[in-house]
């Protein structure tokens, strides 16, 4: 997998920032509204392995054949099911490497795991203050720029905080992409929202 075909917009979804709503269903609208150029993190840590496959599978089926789904911290599911994988900083590297595979890092230690593990792709955070970690004010571009120049030329996302608003910071700091889930599943409008974010980063690669 190259960082050319990866999109540069991954959906981190689970239902709690869904709001109640129909999740594969939002998932979906948000896909077609960027013509499946959208990868899918289905991060669920509490769901038990049953619901979490069949979640999965709902999922694949769903979405337009362009768009990518991996699983968080859940090989077997992500093999069962021929999905991609996205493992946390502190998850041992996977027994068998899927079709694709990623993972979270924070700092110059985790990164360098990262690379000796053959990843695909990274998740860089977090950069931005976030309501999901109340108190952290952020690690900022500078540290983003510092862990995009070690993992280079593996692609890494930007987590943390990441709105239309600031999305095209975080590209020019080095980023492939950026990361986001409440400020698209909690929308009001998630298709909009996503299109809005994608549109941000479009405009920051064309300057």
């Amino acid at each position: 997998m190259t960082a050319r075909s990866l999109p540069r917009l991954l959906l981190v979804c689970d239902r709690a920032a869904a709001r109640g709503r129909p999740l594969v269903e939002m998932v979906r609208a948000v896909a077609e509204a960027l013509d499946g150029e959208l990868l899918v993190q289905l991060r669920e840590k509490e769901m038990p392995d049953a619901e979490l496959r069949a979640l999965a599978a709902q999922l694949r089926d769903a979405l337009p054949g362009a768009a990518l789904i991996v699983v968080n911290d859940r090989p077997q599911i992500a093999r069962e099911l021929e999905l991609g994988l996205h493992l946390p900083a502190a998850s041992a590297s996977a027994s068998r490497r899927p079709a694709l595979l990623g993972r979270s890092v924070h700092d110059r230690s985790e990164a360098q795991t990262a690379i000796d593990a053959g990843v695909d792709y990274a998740i860089v955070g977090t950069i931005f203050p976030t309501t999901s970690k109340p108190g952290h004010v952020g690690d900022g571009l500078t540290h983003l720029r510092s862990l995009t120049d070690q993992l280079s030329p593996i692609p890494a996302y930007a987590i943390g905080g990441i709105a239309a608003a600031n999305a095209a910071k975080a590209v020019a700091a080095g980023a492939h992409g950026v990361a986001v889930r409440s400020a698209i599943l909690s929308a009001d409008n998630p298709p909009a929202a996503a299109r809005e974010i994608a549109a941000a980063i479009g405009d920051s690669l064309c300057r």
